[in-house]
Order: C-alpha cells, then structure tokens, then sequence
C-alpha cells in the first residue's frame, strides 16, 4: 500500500491509546487501535472499524455515566439518534436556543433536563433497534449527583467493552471546577 500524500510505504501499526476526538468528544480514548503510518513522510491515518457498534458503544457509556451530562454529551447523544437541533430541542419541548447554549457548555443542563435526555435516549433507540434496554438507567440517572470528570476508554478488540476513568472535581472559591 503507497502514500496518498508522497506515495511512499505505508505500515500499519497498533497503537495502545488514541484519543478520539473526531467523535466531538474530548474524553474518549480507543485501545488497541491500527494506525496506518507513511514511512516517508510521516502521515498517519486511524483505522476505525465497526465505527457504528462503536458509537453505540460511546453512546450507551455517555447515558449511563455517574457524572452531569456535558454539552459535547447531550451533541453526541443527539447525533447519534439523528436528530437535528431543531427537532431534537422540539421533542425536548426546550428553545432552540436553550439547546444550542447546552450543546456549546454555555449552560449546565438541570437535573430534570439531564434524565431526560438520558432516558429518552434509550427509549428512542430500544424503539430503533426492536429491543429493551437491560440497562438500569433509572439507577444510573438517581446516581448523579455530583461534578465529575471521566474519560471513556474502548477497546478496539471489542468495541462493546468500555471503562471509565473518573478524576475527582472540587469547587474554588472563584466558582470554577479543579479537577484532582
């Protein structure tokens, strides 16, 4: 196999941890996953495949994390049920705008908002897909209480396996977050 770019030899090699930020969120991190490197010139291309039991996968970690749905979150959740914000902030019976300022993290999304989104996520891919959720979302959703940061790990040899590695938060005086 040649290069795109300079035509030069292209070796395929596995790497241990990519962050996966063309997903639109920053927190999620593959195992075990094939980038193809020029040997030339350096060019690297990620080789991603079951990109769809992938995000899936993304999407089901997302609704049951033990955190406050962030804005990248609620976008993703949305993207991947294939509404667009307008019809998504509709069925949310939300302000376009309301939704777009919780999209861009402009907004923290209240708790009530926060299980709804979570809940209606399943619901409307348990309708898609034909099946019932077993996950215990209701649980899940009573759980959040607090701030926190987690970054989502997948591993590519079995994209439905996944972990979380949470990193505590504390509040300033000031009103921001630090994450320990």
């Amino acid at each position: 196999m040649k290069c795109d770019i300079c035509q030069g030899k292209i070796v395929t090699k596995t790497l241990q941890k990519y962050q996966y930020k063309e997903c639109g969120l920053d927190n999620v991190y593959l195992t075990n996953v094939n980038v193809r490197v020029c040997e030339s010139c350096g060019h690297e291309s990620v080789r991603i495949p079951r990109i769809l039991e992938l995000h899936a996968t993304i999407g089901r970690a997302i609704a049951m994390q033990p955190c406050p749905l962030r804005g990248q979150d609620i976008r993703f959740l949305r993207k991947q049920l294939g509404y667009s914000a307008k019809a998504w902030a509709a069925f949310l019976r939300m302000d376009i705008s309301t939704l777009s300022r919780l999209e861009n993290g402009q907004q923290a999304a209240g708790p009530q908002s926060d299980s709804l989104i979570r809940f209606l996520y399943f619901r409307i891919r348990d309708e898609e897909e034909g099946v019932l959720s077993k996950d215990r979302l209701a649980d899940a959703s009573a759980a959040v209480t607090t701030a926190c940061y987690l970054s989502l790990c997948v591993n590519m040899n079995n994209p439905k396996v996944y972990k979380y590695n949470m990193r505590s938060v504390r509040y300033r005086g000031t009103g921001d977050l630090a994450f320990n």
